[in-house]
């Protein structure tokens, strides 16, 4: 299970650390692409298959979805100070220059240009009432 918030910074080679938390259960490569919110995804080599097998199987009618995803991912290897190359164009995607704050989500990580994620926050706390409404949906 991938949770957790960790911040770290690009380097000059468009290169981000992924925390040693979340390293042990992604291995050695991961997949990311670009998600709906302006950020990436990241996903564990089965994860990304079991994404896959799902994104094959929909209908005709989620093409533009199963286009977005699939056109954008990259395999990424980890280096040995844990780092992964963000490639320009997912990098540009998310707004990437700079700070960059790593989520974890569940199944999967979310990479965020530092001041999105803020702002995100910002606008989830603002919708505190439907927040409720799915809190109490989950039952939790």
């Amino acid at each position: 299970m991938l949770r957790g918030e960790a911040q770290y910074a690009l380097d000059g080679k468009g290169r981000v650390v992924i925390p040693p938390k979340f390293r042990a259960e992604l291995g050695d490569r991961i997949v990311v692409t670009r998600w709906l919110d302006p950020c990436l995804a990241a996903f564990s080599p089965s994860g990304w298959q079991a994404v896959e097998e799902k994104l094959r199987s929909q209908p005709l009618a989620y093409h533009d979805f199963v286009r977005l995803i699939f056109s954008a991912a990259e395999d990424c290897d980890l280096d040995r100070q844990g780092r992964i190359m963000l490639p320009p164009h997912l990098r540009q995607h998310a707004g990437i220059t700079r700070d960059v704050t790593i989520v974890g989500v569940g199944s999967r990580l979310e990479l965020w240009n530092t001041q999105h994620w803020r702002r995100q926050l910002q606008e989830l706390r603002k919708n505190k009432d439907r927040l409720a409404e799915q809190i109490q949906a989950l039952i939790l």
